[in-house]
């Protein structure tokens, strides 16, 4: 067979600038799109977080028929899931009078407050807390404000029903690249909504 016959295999040069050019393109237009998507990854996971938090507490007073409470913790930027009270208790009885020197809350403690080796001048209170589920905003997120419910030093709490409703609360979430998302809680429904801004 003669060379001319021979059949050719491989890529010329030409084409495979095209293709490297074909990918330059591709990925100069989505590269963006990918970090602006990762950089409001966080915010976007506190947000669930919340909303997780949100829907713990409700199941958990319905089908404990008992009185939850979320704590949201702006300096330490936590929220809580705790017990506020055993069935037919009281509603608040956990968290004793506001400002007071009554229950576990009267002196301005939640549940990650306390040391696991009891130590520290809490270890009395240790017992009358009881934390079903504690969570941490992502790094660089934060309470921007918080609106319903009751506040004790910068600890805001919204009580949970047993018949599935709770107190509305509006919560914002801010991160440091001035990106802001708010929950807003319906105190009839108990639905949560999520917006931008």
């Amino acid at each position: 067979m003669t060379r001319a016959g021979r059949r050719r295999t491989g890529f010329t040069l030409v084409e495979v600038m095209l293709v490297v050019v074909i990918i330059g393109i591709a990925s100069a237009v989505a590269l963006p799109t990918f970090a602006k998507s990762f950089r409001g990854a966080k915010i976007r996971t506190s947000t669930r977080m919340v909303l997780a938090m949100h829907r713990n507490a409700q199941s958990k007073a319905v089908l404990g028929q008992e009185y939850t409470a979320l704590l949201f913790d702006v300096r330490k930027g936590t929220v809580e899931l705790v017990e506020q009270s055993g069935p037919r208790k009281m509603q608040d009885s956990f968290f004793g009078e506001i400002g007071g020197s009554g229950g576990g809350m009267g002196s301005v403690m939640s549940g990650s407050d306390f040391s696991g080796d009891g130590g520290g001048d809490g270890g009395g209170d240790r017992e009358a807390v009881s934390s079903f589920a504690l969570r941490k905003l992502e790094d660089t997120v934060s309470f921007e404000s918080f609106q319903g419910g009751k506040e004790i030093d910068e600890l805001f709490y919204v009580s949970y029903y047993p018949s599935g409703r709770c107190e509305g609360y509006t919560v914002v979430l801010s991160d440091g690249e001035g990106r802001r998302r708010s929950v807003t809680v319906d105190p009839i429904t108990g639905k949560a909504k999520v917006k931008d801004g």
